[in-house]
């Protein structure tokens, strides 16, 4: 018998002893036992016969622990496993589980673990389960099983292992190639270095297939796998996959000499390889961190110009963090062996000793540890919380203090919640606490509330104190004030704390610019009461833009842990913020309050800035976080009114703006369609194009000013605006350069003008919709609905305007420069280079307004200043007046004045008024000089023009080019439809004797006839009409009288007294193609017959047509050229032929003076 202890005595003078003794001898210690009761008495003690219990236990002896997997220890991640761990002993046996020496407390963990005792069978044997939810590879290590029975221990282990999975790295991880190189990809996996699995590759998810010269693998020993690629064409996704792990490279296939790459360089201590753009260049974690990439993202800057991002190294943990992490995660995992607080100091420590600035991005899982940890403590272990919290503040100013340590917005909204929770718990569990920590990158101050006997306010807070020590940065002044209803009767004890962080760069890791949707806007109007009693006044504004915020303060945070506000208890928060930079007159000033999801709301609080002041005063209703914001839509505020932000005074303005100058050229439009329709010129269409897209634009501006656009559509309404101003800026470069081709080519090509117009027109929109093509290929996004300054889509834009105005100027000086050496060598008559001049006058007028428009259009939307609406809206109600005085007003007043005409001829034949005689004008110059002029349908004939090798037949060609008075040509609008009659071109003058005065005798002798050949047509028709004096018409007006019998007849009249001018109708034996030319040959046989003998006989003479003889046969089998017959009308023609022989007699005594004429 050994170690005999009493365990228990009881009142009733029950004991309860325990001892050990060998197994064998416990019948003998029985009986023994039983003899010594019998005898009722053990020396001076009595004993109670009848009260005698003995137990006989066995001794502890452990016998097994085992695990439930029979895979020779082997658990994969995410697996369930269960630990047993059988025992002989006495009831009082206890168990306890150790996992690399680390004890199994369930408390501690945050997942599913837990162990328990299995009742005892009658046996002695007890059993201890452990067992783990979901297995992680933290899990692997030795476990040990200890039991403790009657002081007397003994433990047990084994080892469990969690087999990693195959971590699969493919190298390079991304790659960018010229076309037609080669590159190798190489497959590891690094931590299973004999995995025993084949690797696999497939090239853009599919299998990839063996190709000699083109794509190989092969395997490597003792595992890994290298793909071969050789004379690469075109981008892939080529995949490692081992088992079910897999890992994908992009491998970019580029041609440098059309496309911008991020070249090849060094910094942050690595080497960049060269990246096309829209891709990530991903490289290894540098040395001494662990993870599993660092990306580099290549983007565009603007069209043409790729740049480098920031790095990402928030993959990256610095290597002797990895450690003291992972010890704190097996703490998760329910393995007790540190808490969280030691794992900050920890972390504190390693921090402090390194001499290296964090890379980019490192501070963001550095904040997700942190906030891990105070999660866990906040959960499982408060008591622990308040522990750490000073040396977390430190950590956090250590990561404020490093340039793009934060590279994500959630990672600054967590720093945020950690530092003010951390801090408020603080201040509950220490009483009376005071604390003030100035830190490089912030400052905190927690101190109590002072109490006041007022009504009105019962609490307040100033900060900074006039005892505590602050930075030089340190600006911002805060005060806290609280109204709680007091209860009568009852005095209140409670002690408030007040908390105010104020930092000092927090904005260098905010956007630089924010961008809010704005469809209701709340104005606070601020008016104040006596005894600081403060009413509210809300006002609310419909608005439908979005509103653009920049932070220009230091971050403030202020709390109030022990307090909450509702209808009985207020809180104010009045700041002074210092601004970072001096304000813009363009921007205005805001108040800003951080909601739980990181959102900014410009209005909960009331700003109030001073003119010339680098100060704002913020009034707030409620506790947060706070800054000063730089509004480009913000609302000033005053006690007394409510402003509405500057560009809604001004919406109408410049709507009315573009809806007039709208209204005008859809008018134009109109116009000019119609006459264009009849009288189909490309000069005409030219005009209509440039209306057209001034009512495009015109109706995009409205638009786009009086609608709400989302973000989708700002790309189409950019690119809509964007096309149709440089449509209507080449029409006046179309019209220029046809202008002056008309000046240096006598008979243009047949396609030389719309060549002319599809090119100019073409190239600038092809520039702009390549650009946006451009833009969407690397994402880049519109920040507006129009043009920005500096953004890509503006430099374009203004480069195109730029080169088609700087081309205007240029083809505008040439045309005058040519003009004056065409008047200076007596080439062409000045009424046609003047008419000219005028097209082009024109020109310049429109694509000057359309330039305007554009600059004040880019000005009106970069600016919010009232004077670029106003002048924005001014040009464009300008340039639709000025397209209505050009084109319709000056460029149709011959058109006008053909209809009053035509009203005034009508009314002079009812009152039988004779005419002037017929007057021929140019051809040329009533084109050039009005275009756009169709005949009245009284004097339509209803068939096309014809024309043969590009020259109007029945026009005069040689009258552009003579310098000769313009007494006898007056100017007129000659419709292209009319003119029909075929070419006259004089040969040769041989023998020619004609009177050239008007009342000659031989006038009334002559018959015009032809050759017999041509069959006469018996119908007559003659036309009897007069004209107004004033009325310029030549031969191809004779069109307007033509019958659907197409003969042409000339009557003849011997009454020398008729004045009333006899025009007969014209058949003309036409085909499908143009009318050849018809030259008039003057032969010396053609007989002069008197008046008598043209009584007694007819001659016939035939008018042989060199031009078809001469220059070109007639195939055979093909009809005969078009056929005119005149035949004679037996009435005079008497000022017809008169004028006729007046101008053949001019032009056939010119030639003998004047050669090549």
């Amino acid at each position: 018998m050994e170690d005999l202890q009493i365990l228990s005595v009881t009142p009733t003078s029950e004991v309860t002893f325990h001892f050990f003794g060998n197994s064998e001898d416990g019948d003998k210690i029985r009986e023994s036992l039983n003899k010594l009761v019998q005898r009722r008495r053990l020396s001076e003690i009595s004993l109670e016969s009848t009260h005698f219990t003995f137990q006989q236990k066995p001794a502890l002896k452990l016998q097994s622990l085992r695990l439930n997997q029979g895979n020779e220890h082997e658990i994969h991640p995410g697996d369930q496993f269960t630990l047993s761990c059988a025992a002989q002993g006495s009831y009082s046996i206890n168990f306890t589980w150790y996992k690399d020496s680390m004890l199994v407390n369930t408390n501690k963990a945050t997942r599913k673990i837990w162990y328990k005792h299995l009742p005892n069978d009658g046996s002695d044997l007890h059993t201890s389960i452990l067992t783990v939810e979901r297995a992680t590879l933290l899990d692997a290590g030795q476990y040990t099983c200890q039991i403790v029975d009657w002081s007397v221990q003994q433990c047990k282990s084994i080892y469990v292992d969690v087999k990693d999975e195959p971590d699969v790295k493919v190298m390079p991880m991304s790659a960018t190639i010229d076309k037609g190189t080669n590159i190798q990809l190489t497959c590891m996996t690094p931590n299973v270095p004999n995995i025993g699995i084949g690797f696999g590759w497939t090239k853009n998810k599919a299998l990839l297939k063996l190709e000699l010269g083109s794509e190989v693998w092969e395997d490597l020993f003792p595992t890994g796998s290298i793909l071969k690629i050789t004379n690469a064409q075109k981008s892939a996704i080529y995949t490692c996959n081992v088992a079910d792990k897999s890992m994908s490279v992009r491998v970019e296939i580029v041609n440098r000499t059309l496309i911008p790459i991020c070249s090849r360089g060094k910094s942050w201590g690595l080497t960049w390889p060269d990246t096309a753009p829209g891709s990530e260049a991903l490289l290894e974690c540098p040395r001494h961190f662990i993870g599993k990439k660092v990306s580099r993202l290549c983007s565009m800057k603007d069209a043409t110009t790729p740049e480098w991002q920031t790095p990402d190294f928030s993959s990256c943990l610095y290597e002797p963090l990895v450690s003291r992490y992972n010890k704190f995660k097996s703490l998760t995992l329910g393995y007790q062996n540190t808490t969280g607080s030691e794992t900050i100091f920890t972390f504190w420590k390693i921090l402090q000793s390194r001499s290296l600035p964090l890379y980019p991005g490192e501070g963001d899982r550095i904040l997700s540890i942190l906030a891990g940890i105070e999660r866990y403590q906040r959960t499982i272990d408060p008591s622990d919380l308040h522990v750490s919290t000073e040396t977390l503040i430190q950590i956090i100013n250590r990561v404020l203090n490093d340039e793009s340590s934060i590279l994500s917005q959630q990672k600054v909204l967590l720093l945020l919640q950690i530092t003010q929770r951390s801090l408020m718990h603080w201040s509950k569990v220490v009483t009376h606490l005071q604390k003030h920590l100035s830190l490089s990158s912030l400052v905190v101050d927690i101190q109590e509330l002072q109490q006041h006997n007022g009504d009105s306010i019962t609490h307040s807070l100033r900060i900074p104190m006039d005892e505590s020590t602050y930075p030089s940065w340190y600006d911002d002044k805060t005060t806290v004030r609280l109204w709680k209803k007091r209860q009568h009767g009852i005095k209140s004890n409670n002690t408030l704390h007040g908390i105010v962080i104020v930092y000092k760069n927090m904005s260098h890791f905010l956007p630089a610019t924010y961008v809010k949707e704005l469809e209701y806007v709340t104005i606070p109007v601020l008016q104040s009461h006596i005894q600081f009693c403060i009413i509210i006044l809300l006002v609310v504004v419909s608005d439908g833009t979005d509103l653009e915020f920049r932070v220009n303060s230091r971050v403030v945070t202020v709390a109030v842990p022990a307090f909450s506000s509702d209808k009985h208890n207020k809180i104010w928060v009045d700041l002074q913020l210092k601004h970072v930079e001096n304000q813009s007159s363009l921007w205005n000033v805001s108040c800003g309050l951080m909601d739980a999801a990181g959102s900014w709301d410009l209005n909960n609080c009331i700003a109030n800035t001073s003119p010339g002041d680098a100060v704002t005063h913020c009034l707030c209703p409620s506790a947060g976080t706070f800054a000063v914001f730089l509004t480009a839509r913000a609302v000033k505020v005053s006690s007394s009114e409510v402003v509405f932000a500057k560009r809604e005074q001004t919406t109408f303005i410049v709507i009315f703006g573009c809806g007039s100058c709208l209204a005008q050229c859809l008018i134009s439009s109109l116009i000019l369609g119609t006459f264009w329709w009849k009288n189909r010129s490309w000069l005409n269409f030219l005009k209509l194009q440039c209306c057209g897209a001034l009512v495009g634009a015109m109706a995009t501006f409205t638009y786009a000013v009086h609608s709400y656009l989302p973000e989708s559509s700002y790309a189409i309404v950019a690119i809509a605006l964007e096309a149709f101003l440089l449509i209507g800026m080449s029409a006046p470069i179309s019209e220029a350069l046809i202008i002056l081709e008309g000046l240096t080519q006598g008979r243009p090509g047949q396609h030389f003008q719309p060549t002319i117009i599809a090119v100019v027109t073409g190239g600038p929109v092809l520039a702009v919709l390549s650009t946006e093509l451009a833009h969407k290929s690397v994402g880049w996004r519109h920040k507006s609905w129009w043009l920005i300054f500096g953004s890509g889509v503006y430099n374009i834009f203004v480069t195109c305007s730029s080169m088609m105005f700087f081309t205007f100027v240029l083809l505008y000086l040439g045309i005058l420069h040519k003009t004056h050496a065409l008047v200076e060598e007596n080439v062409m008559k000045k009424e046609v280079i003047e008419a000219r001049l005028r097209t082009l006058h024109r020109s310049a007028v429109v694509i000057c307004g359309i330039l305007a428009v554009e600059a004040s259009s880019i000005f009106y939307i970069n600016y919010t200043s009232i004077i670029f609406h106003y002048i924005f809206a001014s040009l464009s109600s300008a340039l639709g007046f000025i397209i209505m005085i050009v084109y319709i007003v000056n460029g149709e007043l011959t058109t006008v004045d053909v209809i009053l005409r035509k009203l005034k001829w009508k009314q002079d034949a009812e009152e039988d008024i004779t005419s002037e005689p017929i007057k021929v004008c140019s051809k040329s110059g009533a084109e050039v000089e009005n275009d756009t002029a169709p005949p009245s349908s009284s004097l339509s004939i209803g068939e096309p023009y014809l024309e043969a090798r590009g020259i109007a037949a029945g026009s005069i060609d040689m009258r552009e080019f003579v310098n000769e008075s313009s007494s006898s040509y007056t100017k007129t609008s000659v419709p292209v439809a009319g003119r029909f009659l075929p070419e006259i071109r004089i040969d040769h003058t041989d023998d020619i004797n004609l009177e050239n005065y008007s009342t000659s005798p031989r006038k009334y002798q002559e018959a015009i006839v032809f050759d017999g050949v041509f069959s006469p047509r018996p119908s007559l028709h003659c036309v009897n009409e007069s004209y107004s004096g004033n009325e310029c018409c030549g031969f191809r007006e004779f069109g307007k009288y033509r019958e659907s019998q197409g003969q042409i007849f000339v009557a003849h009249n011997p009454s020398p007294e008729s004045s009333v001018k006899v025009l007969c109708s014209a058949d003309v034996e036409s085909r499908l193609s143009g009318m050849p030319d018809v030259t008039l040959a003057v032969k010396n046989d053609v007989e002069l017959l008197s008046a008598t003998e043209l009584k007694s006989r007819e001659h016939v003479n035939v008018i042989p047509d060199i031009a078809n003889t001469t220059e070109r046969k007639q195939p055979d089998g093909e009809e005969k050229a078009p056929q005119i017959v005149i035949t004679n009308c037996e009435a005079t023609a008497s000022g017809m032929l008169d004028r006729i022989a007046h101008d053949l007699d001019y032009l056939l005594n010119r030639t003998h003076s004047t050669d090549g004429t």
